[in-house]
């Protein structure tokens, strides 16, 4: 038998919550995007250029609003996984045979 170390990282339990609520944030993007998604596909048939011009500058917007928070949210992530990486390590003694 061989008596051996593993260091196995300790995840506070609000960092996994924290997890959850960028999920969250995400998650709430997801009707924007499906306007901003169906502004770009494709018609056919006779266009409206007032329309296109007021839709797209209205899009263009929402675009710009979730770009500026997704940058935000992926910035502070980072933070946080390198705050991780550098946390503390929890050793435990494994027996093996």
């Amino acid at each position: 038998m061989k008596n051996e170390l593993h260091n196995l990282k300790a995840i506070p339990y609000q960092d996994i919550t924290d997890l959850q609520d960028l999920l969250d944030h995400f998650d709430s993007w997801q009707e924007p995007l499906a306007v901003l998604d169906h502004f770009f596909q494709f018609r056919t048939g006779p266009i409206n250029k007032k329309k296109v011009i007021k839709e797209y500058y209205a899009c263009g917007h929402l675009f710009h609003a979730f770009f500026t928070e997704f940058i935000r949210l992926v910035e502070a992530e980072q933070i946080k996984i390198q705050k991780l990486d550098r946390e503390r390590k929890v050793t435990t003694h494994f027996v093996k045979k």
